[in-house]
């Protein structure tokens, strides 16, 4: 029903965004990643949206890719997974991460994101295997990398960093390599990063 918004952002709240479109002010529930991407308050910002229509609630999700809102849809219908759970998976994962980890049923990657246990992770690789593009996962890390991020933000969170800080300091540090790294290496060098910002 509403595809995208391209808008104002109007307020920053926990794990949502308010977007001003003509006067009216938007509340979309976001993955917790992208509230380190955002422009600052009263800047341009566009969503691709899904709007959810329940007995109880109506709520509208939004995502900087069109391919992070393909995922939340097809997390969607794995039978166990409702939309907390797959703004979970995305804040943990980039579309070709999570395709790559799916594709390569990456079991102990998949339960490290809050609240998937070992058959919620079996279920969605067992439902959605199929239905990854080859071209999804072409330019994705490989599956040793895929461990290797959430190996090193595991750790971030284990010392009392929220999943959103984590995976934007993972991410930057992993950019500062020309090799992979060790892991240890590679916290080092987030926490570094995360206690700089």
């Amino acid at each position: 029903m509403i595809a995208f918004l391209n808008g104002r952002l109007a307020d920053i709240q926990a794990g949502a965004v308010v977007i001003d479109v003509g006067g009216i002010g938007y509340h979309v529930q976001v993955p917790l990643s992208l509230i380190h991407n955002l422009p600052e308050p009263g800047g341009q910002i566009m969503l691709h949206t899904h709007l959810a229509v329940r007995e109880d609630d109506i709520s509208l999700y939004g995502f900087r890719e069109r391919g992070e809102l393909e995922y939340f849809l097809k997390l969607l219908n794995v039978s166990g997974v409702g939309p907390k759970g797959a703004l979970a998976v995305l804040t943990l994962f980039e579309p070709g991460e999570l395709g790559q980890a799916i594709v390569n049923e990456d079991l102990p990657a998949l339960t490290r994101v809050p609240g998937i246990g070992k058959k919620t992770a079996g279920r969605i690789i067992l439902e959605l295997k199929d239905k990854i593009p080859l071209t999804a996962i072409q330019d994705a890390p490989g599956r040793k990398q895929v461990g290797l991020k959430a190996d090193a933000v595991a750790a971030l969170e284990a010392l009392g960093y929220s999943a959103a800080e984590a995976h934007k300091g993972v991410k930057e540090a992993l950019a500062g390599f020309n090799e992979e790294p060790p892991v240890a290496e590679l916290i080092k060098k987030a926490l570094r990063m995360l206690v700089k910002s």
